[in-house]
Protein backbone atom coordinates (compact mmCIF):
# COMPACT_ATOMS: atom_id res chain seq x y z
CA UNK A 1 0.00 0.00 0.00
CA UNK A 2 0.96 3.31 -0.88
CA UNK A 3 1.81 6.32 1.60
CA UNK A 4 -0.77 9.12 1.37
CA UNK A 5 1.75 11.67 -0.60
CA UNK A 6 2.74 8.98 -2.89
CA UNK A 7 -1.21 7.93 -3.53
CA UNK A 8 -1.79 11.99 -3.84
CA UNK A 9 1.14 12.62 -6.31
CA UNK A 10 0.40 9.79 -8.99
CA UNK A 11 -3.65 10.23 -8.88
CA UNK A 12 -4.00 14.20 -8.14
CA UNK A 13 -1.00 15.94 -9.56
CA UNK A 14 -1.49 15.09 -13.16
CA UNK A 15 -4.54 16.77 -13.01
CA UNK A 16 -3.08 19.56 -11.48
CA UNK A 17 -0.43 19.88 -13.85
CA UNK A 18 -3.29 19.44 -16.58
CA UNK A 19 -5.01 22.12 -15.32
CA UNK A 20 -1.64 24.94 -14.98
CA UNK A 21 -1.02 23.93 -18.71
CA UNK A 22 -4.91 24.10 -19.78
CA UNK A 23 -4.93 27.44 -17.70
CA UNK A 24 -1.62 28.79 -19.56
CA UNK A 25 -3.15 27.62 -22.99
CA UNK A 26 -6.37 29.58 -22.42
CA UNK A 27 -4.46 33.07 -21.51
CA UNK A 28 -2.33 32.39 -23.96
CA UNK A 29 -5.24 31.81 -26.82
CA UNK A 30 -7.03 34.64 -25.29
CA UNK A 31 -3.67 37.37 -24.84
CA UNK A 32 -3.37 36.75 -28.70
CA UNK A 33 -7.02 36.74 -29.44
CA UNK A 34 -7.85 40.12 -27.62
CA UNK A 35 -3.94 41.86 -29.12
CA UNK A 36 -5.76 40.80 -32.62
CA UNK A 37 -9.53 42.25 -32.18
CA UNK A 38 -8.87 44.95 -29.99
CA UNK A 39 -5.40 45.80 -30.54
CA UNK A 40 -5.38 46.19 -34.48
CA UNK A 41 -9.14 46.75 -35.50
CA UNK A 42 -10.25 50.47 -34.97
CA UNK A 43 -13.86 49.48 -34.06
CA UNK A 44 -12.68 48.77 -30.52
CA UNK A 45 -11.89 52.11 -30.45
CA UNK A 46 -9.71 53.48 -27.00
CA UNK A 47 -7.67 49.78 -27.10
CA UNK A 48 -6.62 50.74 -30.44
CA UNK A 49 -5.70 53.77 -30.29
CA UNK A 50 -3.84 52.44 -26.92
CA UNK A 51 -2.01 49.83 -28.46
CA UNK A 52 -1.37 51.60 -31.76
CA UNK A 53 -0.60 55.21 -30.34
CA UNK A 54 1.71 54.19 -28.06
CA UNK A 55 3.53 50.37 -28.29
CA UNK A 56 3.82 50.42 -32.04
CA UNK A 57 4.43 54.32 -32.13
CA UNK A 58 7.20 53.48 -30.04
CA UNK A 59 8.53 50.27 -31.20
CA UNK A 60 8.18 50.29 -35.10
CA UNK A 61 10.73 50.46 -37.78
CA UNK A 62 14.02 51.71 -36.72
CA UNK A 63 13.42 51.51 -33.44
CA UNK A 64 12.11 48.19 -32.35
CA UNK A 65 14.11 48.29 -29.04
CA UNK A 66 15.14 50.85 -26.53
CA UNK A 67 17.66 50.74 -23.00
CA UNK A 68 14.10 50.56 -20.99
CA UNK A 69 10.97 49.92 -21.74
CA UNK A 70 8.98 52.59 -22.48
CA UNK A 71 5.24 52.19 -23.21
CA UNK A 72 3.51 52.32 -19.91
CA UNK A 73 1.43 54.87 -20.83
CA UNK A 74 -1.02 52.64 -23.76
CA UNK A 75 -0.82 49.74 -21.89
CA UNK A 76 -3.95 47.50 -22.72
CA UNK A 77 -2.90 44.52 -20.43
CA UNK A 78 -4.66 45.57 -17.44
CA UNK A 79 -8.29 45.76 -19.42
CA UNK A 80 -6.94 42.36 -20.59
CA UNK A 81 -7.52 41.06 -16.39
CA UNK A 82 -11.46 41.66 -16.60
CA UNK A 83 -12.34 38.48 -19.29
CA UNK A 84 -9.64 36.56 -17.22
CA UNK A 85 -11.20 37.58 -14.22
CA UNK A 86 -14.43 36.90 -15.21
CA UNK A 87 -13.68 33.61 -16.16
CA UNK A 88 -11.84 32.77 -12.95
CA UNK A 89 -14.79 33.33 -10.67
CA UNK A 90 -17.01 31.05 -13.17
CA UNK A 91 -14.63 28.23 -12.74
CA UNK A 92 -14.24 28.86 -8.91
CA UNK A 93 -17.84 27.36 -8.44
CA UNK A 94 -17.17 24.56 -11.15
CA UNK A 95 -13.88 23.50 -10.38
CA UNK A 96 -12.54 21.39 -6.92
CA UNK A 97 -10.68 23.74 -5.11
CA UNK A 98 -7.25 22.30 -5.75
CA UNK A 99 -8.12 22.33 -9.77
CA UNK A 100 -9.26 25.77 -9.53
CA UNK A 101 -6.10 26.60 -7.30
CA UNK A 102 -3.46 25.03 -10.08
CA UNK A 103 -5.38 26.64 -12.87
CA UNK A 104 -5.54 30.26 -11.13
CA UNK A 105 -1.37 29.33 -10.42
CA UNK A 106 -1.13 28.48 -14.25
CA UNK A 107 -2.94 31.62 -15.51
CA UNK A 108 -1.32 33.86 -13.32
CA UNK A 109 1.76 32.95 -14.31
CA UNK A 110 1.00 32.94 -18.00
CA UNK A 111 -0.33 36.72 -17.57
CA UNK A 112 3.09 37.66 -15.83
CA UNK A 113 4.90 35.87 -18.22
CA UNK A 114 2.90 37.34 -20.97
CA UNK A 115 3.62 41.00 -19.76
CA UNK A 116 6.95 40.43 -19.08
CA UNK A 117 7.92 39.06 -22.25
CA UNK A 118 6.20 41.81 -24.37
CA UNK A 119 8.37 44.38 -22.40
CA UNK A 120 11.55 42.86 -22.28
CA UNK A 121 11.27 41.89 -26.57
CA UNK A 122 11.76 45.64 -26.72
CA UNK A 123 14.95 46.29 -24.23
CA UNK A 124 18.29 46.09 -25.81
CA UNK A 125 21.11 44.04 -24.30
CA UNK A 126 18.62 41.88 -21.65
CA UNK A 127 20.39 39.13 -20.39
CA UNK A 128 17.91 36.48 -22.34
CA UNK A 129 19.81 37.65 -25.73
CA UNK A 130 22.20 35.10 -25.15
CA UNK A 131 19.44 32.07 -25.55
CA UNK A 132 18.42 30.95 -28.95
CA UNK A 133 14.79 30.48 -27.92
CA UNK A 134 14.43 34.14 -27.36
CA UNK A 135 15.91 35.48 -29.83
CA UNK A 136 13.82 33.66 -32.08
CA UNK A 137 10.41 34.89 -30.21
CA UNK A 138 11.87 38.33 -30.44
CA UNK A 139 12.42 38.71 -34.25
CA UNK A 140 8.73 36.79 -34.42
CA UNK A 141 7.22 39.69 -32.31
CA UNK A 142 9.77 42.23 -34.33
CA UNK A 143 7.82 40.89 -37.56
CA UNK A 144 4.48 42.31 -35.86
CA UNK A 145 5.50 45.73 -35.40
CA UNK A 146 6.99 45.43 -38.72
CA UNK A 147 3.56 44.00 -40.62
CA UNK A 148 0.89 44.49 -38.11
CA UNK A 149 -1.63 42.11 -39.25
CA UNK A 150 0.48 39.08 -38.28
CA UNK A 151 2.59 37.52 -35.20
CA UNK A 152 -0.43 38.07 -32.79
CA UNK A 153 1.10 36.11 -30.51
CA UNK A 154 3.36 36.75 -27.59
CA UNK A 155 5.12 33.95 -26.15
CA UNK A 156 2.86 30.64 -28.14
CA UNK A 157 3.21 31.70 -31.71
CA UNK A 158 1.24 28.33 -32.66
CA UNK A 159 -1.59 30.38 -32.41
CA UNK A 160 -1.02 32.59 -35.48
CA UNK A 161 0.18 29.42 -37.16
CA UNK A 162 -3.85 28.43 -36.27
CA UNK A 163 -5.31 31.46 -37.02
CA UNK A 164 -3.60 32.20 -40.54
CA UNK A 165 -1.82 35.11 -38.78
CA UNK A 166 2.26 33.88 -38.94
CA UNK A 167 4.78 35.55 -41.19
CA UNK A 168 8.28 34.21 -40.27
CA UNK A 169 10.88 36.23 -39.62
CA UNK A 170 13.05 38.59 -42.86
CA UNK A 171 16.63 37.58 -43.07
CA UNK A 172 17.07 40.68 -41.51
CA UNK A 173 14.95 43.43 -39.33
CA UNK A 174 16.22 46.95 -39.74
CA UNK A 175 18.26 46.59 -36.18
CA UNK A 176 19.20 43.01 -36.67
CA UNK A 177 21.55 42.18 -39.44
CA UNK A 178 21.14 38.71 -41.70
CA UNK A 179 23.03 35.58 -40.00
CA UNK A 180 26.05 34.79 -41.77
CA UNK A 181 25.40 31.71 -44.06
CA UNK A 182 26.53 28.94 -43.04
CA UNK A 183 28.65 27.05 -45.26
CA UNK A 184 28.00 23.05 -45.47
CA UNK A 185 30.99 20.79 -45.99
CA UNK A 186 30.34 20.38 -49.49
CA UNK A 187 29.70 24.04 -49.87
CA UNK A 188 33.73 24.31 -48.74
CA UNK A 189 34.75 21.10 -51.04
CA UNK A 190 33.40 22.60 -54.14
CA UNK A 191 34.95 26.24 -53.23
CA UNK A 192 38.31 24.80 -53.02
CA UNK A 193 37.72 22.78 -55.70
CA UNK A 194 36.95 25.85 -57.92
CA UNK A 195 40.28 27.34 -57.06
Amino acid sequence: MMPGWERWAVSELPLLVLAAIGAHLVSSAGQTLLHRWLGHRRWAGRFFRNHIDFHHAYYARGHLTSAVYRGEEGNNTPFFLIPVLLAGSGLFFLLPHEVFAAAALGGAASFAAHVYFDKVYHVSGTPLERFAWFRRKQQLHFVHHLHANTNFAVIDFFWDRLLGTYRAPDEATPERPPAPARRTGRAILVAALRR
